[in-house]
């Protein structure tokens, strides 16, 4: 089994290094008498990273807390950046209602829900874990990758 997967990662290391060498290294022709040569393709301007809107719908103030934090784990994220309601979003994160809150030994915890949409409303993945009420934050990077392992799916098609 192991072996599979070293010959596999092999000719996929072997495919990629090679793809750039062969797409160089071939000749140009000059072109036909009386023809001019072609200009190169002009390359498109990069877009930037995909943006992300977020969806909160809440008067709960622990629920706007954690929206916050998520806004604020996209834009630190290098891969999103955040867009407002009035942006053409990539996926759209939708934070449904309150939070739930639960008590434990360790202090008050928090169960948070996160859906990931494309922009057409179409369903990619779900974020659902629980944190401390006093630090959000592991609760919203696990929505980050939820959102990432979602744009991998949309990229791919499936």
């Amino acid at each position: 089994m192991k072996s599979m997967r070293t010959i596999s990662v092999l000719t996929a290391l072997v495919a990629f290094s090679s793809a750039p060498l062969a797409s160089g290294s071939a000749a140009q022709t000059p072109p036909a008498p009386g023809q001019t040569a072609a200009a190169p393709a002009a390359t498109p301007a990069p877009q930037g990273p995909p943006k992300i809107c977020l969806d909160v719908q809440t008067d709960d103030d622990l629920t706007k807390a954690f929206a916050d934090t998520l806004g604020r784990t996209i834009a630190a994220s290098g891969t999103f950046s955040l867009g407002s309601a009035a942006d053409s979003c990539t996926l759209q994160l939708h934070v449904p209602g309150n939070l739930l809150r639960f008590e434990t030994a360790g202090g008050l915890m928090v169960s948070t829900v996160v859906i990931v949409t494309s922009s057409s409303g179409r369903y990619l993945s779900t974020s659902i874990t629980a944190c401390q009420a006093t630090n959000l934050n592991p609760c919203a990077v696990r929505a980050v990758a939820a959102a990432k392992l979602a744009l991998l799916l949309k990229n791919d098609g499936t």
